[in-house]
């Protein structure tokens, strides 16, 4: 085995992290971590109601419903009545359709893993599920996603090796849905150890190739953690050795040296690390873009700059950024949206034309636009490797064509846990965001949602965050 020596399965630390989230109590989770569960969840309906209308969602929406089936969840916005499993992989392309969820600087892509499988599976848990219940369940398999990766230290590599990519949403989504559903930690573990038996181990083309599959693949997540557990209800048995197991624990692929597998179970239930270095986006866009929209846009509005005038845009960023601008000859031409929204180039340019960067900035007329592709090869970019923090802290250095030269670090975009979205500001993401849903959803509505996700641990049926995300009368 390349990293650590193989254990028995009964020993991986998948079962304590399945014991984590069978046990852990309401009152066990700290208040600070309580309000960025409130607010992350919040951040992550808002993106699904923008998402509900963008590209593959509305067909993926049409599709399930055609599939048909028990009524046992709401396919979220469009609101046709499903079987869960199905619910939850429409409901996971939509969290993901933007590409505006919230990011952890170790454990990847959180909330839209798990959130929607959960909301999917509130009609066929054992009696209603309070607030308390939902965030406790949201908690724990959100420390289980962000422990996975950050043992394997997979966002500084996952973007140039490929291999495994983000292997640990699945996880996440099983372990909540589990908690969801009052699984003990036996089944708990069982259906995280087949949620990851059926992950596709390598899927960075993903990104690499600039398809849909980006998003789409929060959909098979939500699709898997659901099956997983119920067919764990069955009695159908999975492997359990998923980190350290014999001959496939995930550590035994790892081409890497610095993997920290103690970040599993060290401090585990008392030390939350899904509540350290979380970013909630500004921009509709791959995460790895942000620090340099976020200065470009702080250097043209700051001093008054006209785009027209720019000479040239210098950007260093970390090694991950590196899947945003290469190849070069993909990123500096992008034709789709999903190609747009992972190019640096791209956000950058449209920064300074715009001062942000935002849905309808994705449009096929503006990425054809002669001018935007113009400022585009004026976009220089480089990647420091000794730039520790993936995500933050990238320089901009714009230089105009009288020979003036603005530069400005962003230490953390708004929206990192040292920069934090307040409520305001999420209630005006979610503002931005309702224009963009497949069906328009009525302002009580809209208003109902923020007040039950800031008063959460009131709620005693979550069932009522559904009555907000779907129409009156469904499609």
């Amino acid at each position: 085995m390349k990293h650590e020596s193989p254990v028995l399965p009964q020993d991986d630390p998948a079962g304590l992290l399945a014991q984590m989230v069978a046990h852990t109590r309401y009152e066990d989770i700290p208040a600070d971590v309580i309000d960025l569960a409130k607010r992350a969840i919040l951040d992550t309906l808002a993106v699904t109601i923008a998402g509900s209308g963008w590209e593959v969602a509305p067909a993926i929406a049409d599709q399930v419903a055609e599939w048909g089936g028990t009524p046992q969840a709401r396919v979220l916005v469009h609101g046709h009545a499903v079987p869960a499993p199905i619910a939850a992989f429409a409901n996971g392309v939509m969290a993901r359709a933007i590409d505006m969820g919230d990011v952890h600087e170790t454990g990847g892509h959180v909330t839209e893993w798990n959130v929607p499988a959960m909301l999917s599976v509130l009609g066929i848990a054992p009696g209603p599920v309070s607030g308390r219940d939902f965030l406790t369940a949201y908690v724990t398999g959100a420390e289980v996603g962000v422990r996975a990766s950050a043992a394997l230290n997979l966002v500084r590599y996952h973007t140039n090796w490929g291999m495994p990519g983000e292997w640990n949403g699945p996880l996440c989504a099983a372990a909540s849905v589990a908690r969801i559903l009052g699984m003990d930690a036996d089944e708990t573990w069982n259906a995280m150890g087949m949620a990851y038996t059926v992950h596709g181990m390598s899927e960075y083309n993903k990104y690499s190739e600039g398809t849909q599959m980006a998003r789409v693949q929060h959909s098979f997540a939500g699709d898997t953690a659901v099956k997983a557990a119920l067919l764990t209800r069955r009695g159908v048995t999975a492997p359990r050795g998923i980190f350290q197991g014999v001959p496939s624990g995930i550590l035994r692929h790892i081409a890497w040296d610095d993997v920290r597998p103690e970040l599993l179970t060290d401090g585990l239930g008392t030390r939350w690390q899904l509540a350290e270095g979380r970013s909630m986006k500004p921009y509709s866009a791959c995460k790895f873009t942000h620090s340099f929209i976020a200065s470009t846009a702080t250097i043209m509005q700051g001093e008054g700059l006209d785009w027209r005038d720019i000479d040239r845009i210098d950007c260093i960023g970390s090694t991950s950024p590196r899947m945003t601008f290469e190849p070069a000859a993909a990123k500096w031409n992008p034709g789709t949206v999903a190609q747009a929204m992972f190019s640096a180039p791209y956000t950058i340019a449209t920064a300074a034309m715009t001062g942000g960067f935002f849905l309808q900035d994705l449009h096929a007329d503006l990425m054809m636009d002669d001018d935007r592709r113009a400022l585009m090869q004026r976009v220089h970019i480089l990647c420091d490797p000794d730039h520790v923090d993936q995500f933050e802290g990238f320089s901009v250095a714009i230089t105009m064509q009288d020979g003036r030269r603005f530069a400005h670090v962003t230490p953390y975009v708004k929206g990192h846990s040292r920069n934090p979205m307040t409520w305001d500001d999420l209630a005006d993401k979610l503002a931005r965001c309702a224009p963009f849903a497949a069906i328009a959803l009525p302002q009580v509505k809209l208003d109902r949602l923020v007040a039950l996700c800031r008063d959460m641990e009131q709620v005693d049926d979550m069932t009522a965050l559904i009555d907000c995300l779907t129409p009156s009368h469904p499609a």
